[in-house]
């Protein structure tokens, strides 16, 4: 079998964009032309996925930031996730890690898990917020008690590592399990490790295996390596 001691439990700051902090300004916000917000937040937004995505115009971040905003202006939570998220990636606007976590923020207060983890990202990396795990944590686990895989994983991590929780194995795995079985490669490479190494359970190498197996199938680079190693 591979060599474990090679190996190690994947987290946020091996699958983010970089782990420094990185803050900047707050981006003015111009007035927005009237073809931005006539209409209601649903169509608003629905047209920025349009132009995000490529669907039946040609792929425009630019524009698409601004029918988001348009859309995340009227309180439209899928809305304010997504330019939070072109704020954080730098996709149609100029990056600005502050201005991500504050519509990350609203797009949380109102339920949505893809922002709630999202912020919990920013506050455990200190990026356009204070670092501060314990708000991480709630966030956390505010997403993975709605069924957010990326949450349920990062859960898995907290409590394997201990990290501002009691250590607990067997609860670290229950996260991982729920984030594998949607079908998150990181999730189901994390809990191959386990059972490879029988931490919070036996060992059990073929299910390992299967599991690395799993994740290397979706293009997760770390899991190829375990099995090219086998």
């Amino acid at each position: 079998m591979m060599d474990m001691k090679k190996l190690s439990l994947i987290s946020l700051c091996v699958l983010a964009t970089s782990c420094a902090t990185h803050l900047s300004n707050n981006q003015p916000t111009a007035k927005l032309d009237a073809k931005y917000t006539n209409g209601s937040a649903d169509q608003l937004f629905n047209t920025g996925e349009k132009y995000a995505k490529g669907i039946g115009v040609t792929r425009n971040y630019a524009e698409a930031a601004d029918y988001y905003r348009g859309a995340a202006e009227k309180g439209n939570a899928k809305a304010q996730y997504a330019l939070g998220y072109m704020y954080r990636t730098g996709h149609g606007v100029t990056r600005d890690y502050n201005t991500a976590a504050q519509w990350f923020e609203r797009a949380a207060a109102q339920g949505n898990s893809d922002a709630q983890y999202s912020l919990g990202v920013r506050y455990m990396l200190g990026q356009g917020t204070a670092q501060d795990n314990s708000k991480a944590l709630q966030w956390f686990e505010k997403a993975a008690n709605q069924g957010n895989p990326y949450a349920e994983n990062q859960l898995g991590f907290m409590y394997a590592a201990g990290k501002n929780v009691p250590q607990n194995y067997g609860t670290s795995m229950q996260w991982y399990q729920k984030a594998a079985d949607k079908g998150l490669a990181s999730a189901q490479y994390n809990l191959a490790l386990m059972y490879a190494n029988g931490i919070g359970t036996p060992v059990d190498k073929a299910k390992a295996k299967q599991l690395f197996a799993m994740a290397a199938s979706k293009g997760f680079d770390p899991a190829r390596q375990a099995t090219e190693q086998n």
